[in-house]
């Protein structure tokens, strides 16, 4: 079966900070959603996060184009996945090489979360904290597993999760692009049904709206684009301590025509 997803995006600098680190993307055209959060002082956690989210897209788009399977490939994943996930090591590399070229960006870094459609799976490449969810018959998941250190005490079961969100060890990341030379990025896939619904989102979000908050507000307003403004005010409602970026997509079946469409495109390709 052939689903497309319909995004709308939101993202504002929160109450404290002085400019958005933040970066998101939409291209309907690729199938592809992603979502930043850079830091590093001065400008640069905006300088990464915009790196992250344009190397990505086009080093996406140029291996969909020409059908390039990228070394090494992980078996277990599709080629979407392995081709989205060898772009965002593209980016890692860029904003790695930015970083050490001089002073001006010394230690910049950014997370990322993206995300494409492939038929009827959700191909995710994901490094850091910023979170993609499902929201299915009512239930929210989390769909990506944070690199951060307070997740790693709770996984080793030192801390539990709810004093993990509060801990003042929870900015500490275990992984994001541009700190290291060749991080890992987490590949996920999941088969996708009718109805569900997509929350990618930056820690601006999450760590201001608690997710039965989160997943209440969803419940209420099924309009993704309202949504997104709702939650982007929900969390500056409660000081909006960060950076705060919402994408909200939900998943509809093409209609015969849109699958037509598709197969003359594929003919022509």
């Amino acid at each position: 079966m052939s689903f497309k997803i319909e995004f709308a995006a939101a993202s504002d600098m929160g109450k404290v900070r002085k400019n958005n680190e933040d970066s998101f993307l939409l291209a309907p055209e690729l199938e592809l959603a992603i979502v930043a959060d850079g830091m590093g002082g001065h400008n640069s956690g905006e300088v990464a996060s915009s790196l992250a989210v344009k190397v990505t897209r086009d080093k996406f788009e140029s291996m969909k184009r020409t059908g390039m399977k990228p070394s090494p490939y992980n078996d277990k994943f599709s080629l979407e996945s392995n081709q989205l996930g060898f772009a965002v090591q593209l980016a890692n590399s860029v904003i790695y090489e930015a970083g050490t070229a001089g002073p001006d960006n010394k230690g910049m870094g950014t997370t990322l979360s993206s995300a494409l459609l492939n038929k009827d799976k959700l191909c995710i490449a994901h490094i850091g904290d910023s979170r993609i969810y499902l929201l299915r018959s009512g239930a929210m998941q989390q769909l990506t597993e944070d690199h951060s250190l307070v997740m790693e005490h709770v996984k080793k079961g030192l801390l539990t999760k709810e004093q993990a969100d509060v801990s003042p060890l929870q900015n500490i990341l275990t992984r994001a692009l541009g700190t290291q030379k060749a991080p890992a990025v987490d590949l996920v896939e999941t088969v996708l049904e009718e109805g569900d619904r997509l929350l990618f989102c930056t820690d601006g979000l999450f760590k201001a709206v608690k997710e039965d908050k989160l997943l209440e507000m969803l419940k209420i307003e099924k309009d993704d684009a309202k949504a997104c403004a709702d939650l982007v005010a929900a969390a500056n409602a409660n000081g909006g301590p960060d950076n705060v970026t919402v994408i909200l997509g939900t998943v509809r079946k093409k209609s015969f025509k849109e699958n037509i469409k598709d197969m003359f495109k594929k003919s022509y390709a």
